[in-house]
C-alpha cells in the first residue's frame, strides 16, 4: 500500500467552463466602485430587478449576501402589490426570493437553466459522502443569516482558520505584509489595477523581499479572486468575507438549499433567454415556452448577463450596463479527494506555492466529514491552465500528485 494515499474518489469543478456560471463569485474590475453593485441591484422600473451575491454592497460574493438581495427583490415586488412574480434561477439569490414571496402569498415559479438547484453552491458525492464543489463555508458566521438557518437545522459545521495555514513546502508569510498592503491599495490611483500597485511595490520592496511580496500577494489575493491582477481594481477588488469566523457544513450546502427549496415551484433545464417589459408585466420566454407576469426577478451571475445570454426588451438603462462592465468574475476551482489513508500533517488548512509566482493551491483537510481521509483542494492562477484539462479523473490525478509533492517536501 502507498505510503502517500490511494485514491478512493474525487470530484473536480469546473466553474470557468459553466455555461451558467462562467466563474467563481463576481469582483470589482479596475474601473468599478462598490456603487457598481448597488446600481446593478437597483430596480428597473417597477417589474424587473436584478438580485444576487454581486449586487450586495458589502457581502459580495459570499451565499449569505446572496440571500439578504435574494429577500430584498422579493420585499420590492411584495411591496409593489405585484401577484404574480417569476424568479430566474435557482441559486441561493433566487430560492430565498421564491420562499419570501411564497410566504407573503405571491404566486412564484423559479426558472432554471439547469437540471439541479443551487447554483454556484453545487453538491458532489464523492465515495459515500457529501461535499461542497462550489460554496464551502459560511463565511461572517456571526453575523450569517445562513449560520442561523443552520443552526436550527441542527446541521454540524466546522470552524476553518484561514489566518493559519500551514505551508507547505515553503516559509510562512511574514507578519506586518498585510498591513503595508492595504496601506497602498488605499493610496491607490482611481483605476489603478492590483497589478500597478505591485511593479511599483516591487521596485522598492523594502523591508521585504520580492519574493515574500509576491508570495503574499498569490496567498491573499490570486487565492481569493481567481481573477488577472491586471484587472482588478487596487481601491475595491479586495473586500471582506474570508476570516471572519468561516466555517463549513458538513454534509454540504445542500442541506440548507434543500431545505429552501421545499414547496417551492421550480422548474429545471429551463433556462430563460428573453425578458420583455411593458406597461402591463413582463413577458418572459424559456425556448418555446411564454409567459406574461407582474414582475421578474433575475439572479443570473455577473458574467452570464454580461454575456447576453438573457435578453432584456427594452435594453437595460445605461447605468446598469455600465455596472456590468466594471464587474467581473475569477476563477478559483475545486477538486475533492478521499484517500484510504491520511499522509498529511493534522492541521486543518494548508498552502501551497509554486512552481511558478502566482501559482497557488490551498488546502481544507476535510475527514472530520466522516473519518474518511478528505482533501479539498482549491486552486488559482496558472494552475489551472496545466491541471485543469483533460477528464475529471486526469485533473484529480494530478491535483494529488501536486498535494504529494508539497507533502514530500
Amino acid at each position: 500500500m502507498s505510503i502517500m494515499g490511494r485514491l478512493l474518489g474525487s470530484a473536480v469543478s469546473r466553474w470557468g467552463e459553466d455555461p451558467w456560471a462562467r466563474g467563481s463569485w463576481s469582483l470589482i474590475g479596475r474601473h468599478g466602485t462598490p456603487q457598481d453593485r448597488v446600481t446593478l441591484g437597483t430596480p428597473v422600473g417597477d417589474r424587473l430587478r436584478i438580485a444576487g451575491e454581486a449586487t450586495h454592497p458589502t457581502r459580495a460574493g459570499m451565499t449569505h449576501g446572496a440571500y439578504e438581495q435574494g429577500v430584498a427583490a422579493a420585499a420590492w415586488a411584495a411591496d409593489l402589490g405585484h401577484r404574480r412574480v417569476e424568479v430566474v434561477g435557482a441559486g441561493m439569490a433566487g430560492l430565498a426570493a421564491a420562499r419570501a414571496l411564497t410566504q407573503r402569498g405571491v404566486d412564484v415559479r423559479i426558472w432554471e437553466a439547469r437540471d439541479r438547484i443551487g447554483g454556484r453552491a453545487a453538491a458532489a458525492e464523492v465515495a459515500g459522502a457529501a461535499f461542497d464543489l462550489g460554496a464551502n463555508w459560511l463565511q461572517q458566521y456571526d453575523d450569517n443569516v445562513l449560520a442561523r438557518l443552520a443552526e436550527r437545522l441542527g446541521l454540524t459545521t466546522v470552524v476553518t482558520d484561514f489566518r493559519d495555514p500551514l505551508v507547505l513546502g515553503g516559509e510562512p508569510i511574514p507578519h506586518g505584509l498585510e498591513e503595508d498592503l492595504r496601506e497602498r491599495l488605499a493610496v491607490a490611483a482611481p483605476g489603478a489595477s492590483i497589478a500597478d500597485v505591485l511593479d511599483r511595490w516591487l521596485r522598492d520592496p523594502a523591508p521585504w523581499t520580492p519574493d515574500e511580496i509576491r508570495r503574499f500577494i498569490d496567498a491573499e489575493i490570486v487565492m481569493d479572486s481567481g481573477a488577472p491582477l491586471s484587472w482588478l481594481s487596487a481601491r475595491h477588488g479586495v473586500e471582506p468575507g474570508v476570516g471572519q469566523g468561516d466555517r463549513w457544513i458538513v454534509g454540504g450546502y445542500r442541506l440548507l438549499t434543500t431545505h429552501l427549496a421545499e414547496g417551492l415551484d421550480i422548474r429545471l433545464n429551463r433556462p430563460v433567454r428573453h425578458l420583455r417589459v411593458g406597461p402591463d408585466g413582463v413577458l418572459l420566454t424559456s425556448g418555446d415556452d411564454a409567459m406574461q407576469v407582474d414582475a421578474v426577478i433575475v439572479t443570473a451571475p455577473v458574467p452570464v448577463l454580461a454575456a447576453g445570454v438573457v435578453t432584456f426588451e427594452p435594453p437595460l438603462p445605461e447605468s446598469h450596463r455600465t455596472a456590468l462592465s466594471h464587474l467581473g468574475a475569477g476563477r478559483v476551482e475545486k477538486v475533492i479527494l478521499r484517500f484510504d489513508r491520511r499522509f498529511w500533517p493534522e492541521h486543518g488548512y494548508y498552502r501551497v506555492h509554486g512552481p511558478a509566482d502566482t501559482c497557488i493551491s490551498e488546502w481544507l483537510d476535510a475527514t472530520v466529514a466522516d473519518g474518511v481521509p478528505t482533501l479539498v483542494g482549491l486552486f488559482a492562477g496558472p494552475w489551472l491552465d496545466t491541471l485543469w484539462t483533460g477528464d475529471d479523473a486526469d485533473i484529480a490525478a494530478r491535483a494529488a500528485e501536486v498535494i504529494r509533492a508539497a507533502v514530500n517536501g
